[in-house]
């Protein structure tokens, strides 16, 4: 792969190769050289979906390897919901939900839940599934029992048998995606996958980019910052992550996230008449450990015959219901069904997560491309025995998810391939506004990580929800929502710093 060229060493480059003609010089300023045009000039051919017809579909081409590409092509597949109003149309509004591994096809079909009136009526909201995920040539690595497997096997191995059996599972993963054909595995970056958002923009008819990306959909949005500041338009970075930060830094940080996030749920339940918990504060919080610890031993049955809930799924399942106070009420009823021995609640908030479906299948790919995008943009180069040790550090500051996600790394340490060339700090100088937004107390995206990008993108508004819950858009904050929607449709940038007040019961 090309080290692409920092855009502030472009004038340097250019001013002495006096004998560059002004169309190479085009080439070298737009980052498209030559051997890209045929991707950026082909045309895109809107149909309406099979499924839905008030959406468009589509699909597009671009090269699998970058550096070479003339040898193989994959295919991009993208979902379009028209603006309502054509006659004040802004333009296209890329979308990401996040994963990574998060379908951006899928994204588009609960539009009506996940944007407001003003962005559907004033933008083309479109998503695509970056690649290797879900319908755009998808790297698919195991059948969908090594799925379930992979899934419910001990996420904090107590001896060497586990740990053996638990990193065998990950050899297993890694070496299907090796098998899948075209070398895929190895071009399943984050900076490859933000250069096919330029080809999308260039194909759809915009000039400047206009994007929407939450989580790790912030990470691809500050990507293609780094890489086009040129070509940045109005970009929004909800639940943003820094990528200064190593894979192992993150993990640490989602552990104490999720922590705190957890803490809060214990505080506010003995409010709530079903609270399932008989102690508050720490020794709620020993009080849930237990119960995850007793799963170890003694899995839970469920309403599936061929499923126990396992530990490494109550905590997955604890997880899930942190990254939205709003679900807070069914972790509730969920961990009251836990603790009479019936793990069925639990269960299925893991097959949500994991986009399992009824007949044991899975609508994509999402758990097997998590592994493979992270791995490869953040390689772990850490030993079993720093791991473990990592496990007992981590545990003091985060008793119920600092082993489990110190176990995590791991899985990166084995992984067959890297990107040669990481970029770790997005500055993007030269780009239009960039709106960054962080939540207080997000579990998953810690909010230290919006502060941590915000520092480092020269042109950035940094935006504050005092909230629970992961990302601020859409989560009832009117204060939030007209800042962003301002934003993105009359180009209005926020005022430097703006907090915006949590939601409290609904107001």
């Amino acid at each position: 792969m090309k080290k692409l060229i920092p855009i502030f060493l472009l004038s340097l480059i250019i001013s002495s190769c006096t004998s560059l003609t002004q169309t190479q010089v085009d080439n070298i300023i737009e980052n498209r050289p030559q051997d890209l045009a045929s991707f950026y000039d082909q045309e895109i051919k809107w149909s309406k979906c099979k499924d839905d017809k008030r959406f468009e579909c589509a699909e597009l081409l671009v090269p699998i390897d970058y550096e070479n590409p003339g040898n193989a092509a994959l295919t991009l597949a993208l979902k379009k919901l028209p603006a309502e109003d054509k006659n004040n149309r802004v333009g296209s509004l890329l979308i990401n939900p996040g994963g990574p591994g998060g379908s951006g096809t899928d994204y588009v079909t609960y539009a009506e839940d996940a944007f407001g009136k003003r962005l559907m009526q004033s933008f083309d909201i479109i998503g695509f599934d970056p690649r290797g995920v879900a319908l755009s040539t998808p790297l698919d690595c195991l059948t969908d029992k090594e799925v379930d497997e992979f899934i419910a096997f001990d996420g904090t191995p107590d001896n060497d048998q586990e740990l053996k059996e638990s990193m065998q599972l990950s050899i297993n993963l890694a070496n299907g995606c090796l098998a899948v054909e075209n070398n895929l595995i190895a071009h399943v970056g984050t900076k490859e996958a933000a250069r096919d958002m330029d080809i999308i923009r260039e194909v759809v008819g915009d000039e400047k980019l206009y994007y929407f990306g939450a989580s790790y959909g912030s990470y691809l949005g500050g990507m293609y910052a780094e890489l086009f500041p040129e070509k940045v338009g109005r970009l929004v970075l909800d639940g943003a992550v820094d990528p200064s930060l190593s894979g192992q830094q993150q993990s640490f940080d989602q552990a104490i996230g999720l922590d705190t996030a957890l803490k809060r749920f214990v505080a506010d339940c003995p409010k709530h008449d079903d609270c399932p918990l008989t102690n508050t504060g720490d020794a709620g919080i020993k009080e849930i450990r237990s119960f995850l610890d007793s799963l170890d031993e003694t899995p839970l049955k469920t309403d599936d015959p061929d499923r126990d809930l396992t530990q490494s799924m109550g905590v997955y399942a604890v997880a899930g219901f942190l990254y939205n106070d709003e679900w807070w009420s069914y972790m509730r009823q969920s961990l009251a069904s836990a603790f009479e021995g019936d793990g069925t609640d639990l269960l299925v908030i893991v097959d949500l997560f994991n986009e399992r479906q009824d007949d044991g299948s899975f609508a994509t790919n999402s758990t097997e491309a998590i592994y493979a995008i992270n791995c490869f943009d953040q390689p772990s180069s850490a030993t079993e025995e720093e791991v473990k040790q990592l496990a007992k550090d981590w545990v003091k500051d985060a008793p119920i998810f600092g082993d489990y996600l110190a176990w995590g790394n791991l899985a990166c340490t084995i992984w067959p391939v890297k990107d040669p060339n990481p970029i770790t700090k997005f500055s993007a100088i030269g780009a239009a506004p960039i709106v960054v937004v962080g939540t207080k107390f997000d579990p998953a995206t810690p909010y230290k990580w919006a502060l941590g990008l915000s520092s480092q993108l020269t042109s950035s508004v940094l935006l504050t929800y005092e909230g629970d819950g992961h990302t601020a858009y859409m989560r009832g904050s009117k204060c939030i929502d007209d800042e962003i929607e301002n934003y993105l449709v009359d180009g209005i940038v926020p005022d430097k710093d703006i907090v915006c007040p949590a939601i409290v019961n609904g107001e």
